[in-house]
């Protein structure tokens, strides 16, 4: 219900934002369709991993393994090479998220957050390739977004009817937050890949893992420990190679 309801809301801001817009060309339409289709799948298997497992399990997998990823796709598929400063930072940096992964004996959930994390590549590379091509981010997010934000608020709708009306009257306040801080950060992360190595941008996006950690240690009284600051520290040290190096 709560990816619902952000969706939703994604909905109504990419149509109001729709007459401001040009129409995409040929290929743009093509990246969009492929993102569509991966960010579904990237949906199903995330949902899943969070019914198998919990939020040390599944999150350091689904945000610390796309930027490995996206340097050898990027490679392939944009020709983007890194400097080995960079592959050295964006590893760095990536296995600090991962230093946080909490193991268990029952492997469902890293599986499909494995899987989930294969299709935060794949959709990173298509993305970039996608505002690349065309007139501009805005384009792009719009169409996408009306695409995109369709499928689980209708499926929810003809499911859960109870559940989601139940939701929308008492989330409906941090649903719309929530959707319009969702439309921001993608049109930032776009706008990003327009001015920058996709393998930057990926790799310094999985830094809102340690921001979330101090977050929940300021607001949440969560402790912080060893493993969260080992993890910021290897972060930080990532982001300074890839900046700098």
């Amino acid at each position: 219900c709560s990816m619902a309801m952000v969706d939703a809301v994604a909905f109504v801001v990419a149509l109001l934002a729709l007459p401001f817009v040009t129409l995409p060309i040929g290929a743009v339409w093509v990246a969009i369709g492929l993102s569509v289709v991966v960010n579904v799948f990237y949906r199903y298997f995330l949902i899943r991993a969070y019914r198998f497992g919990d939020f040390g399990q599944v999150y350091p997998l689904v945000r610390g393994l796309p930027p490995l990823l996206v340097v050898g796709i990027a490679a392939v598929w944009l020709g983007e090479m890194l400097p080995l400063s960079g592959m050295l930072g964006v590893a760095v940096l990536s296995l600090g998220v991962l230093s946080l992964l909490h193991v268990t004996a029952d492997w469902r959930a890293p599986r499909s957050a494995l899987a989930a994390g294969v299709c935060v590549a794949l959709y990173t590379v298509i993305d970039a390739w996608g505002v690349r091509s065309g007139d501009g981010v805005l384009s792009y997010l719009v169409y996408f977004t009306l695409i995109l934000s369709v499928p689980i608020p209708l499926f929810t709708a003809l499911r859960r009817p109870a559940a989601l009306r139940t939701h929308v009257a008492a989330q409906w306040r941090i649903s719309i937050f929530g959707g319009l801080t969702y439309c921001a950060a993608y049109a930032l992360v776009l706008w990003a890949m327009t001015l920058d190595s996709v393998a930057k941008v990926a790799a310094l996006r999985e830094s809102s893992v340690i921001i979330g950690a101090v977050i929940a240690t300021l607001l949440f009284k969560e402790p912080f420990g060893r493993r969260r600051l080992i993890a910021a520290v290897a972060v930080a040290g990532g982001i300074v190679l890839i900046k700098y190096g």
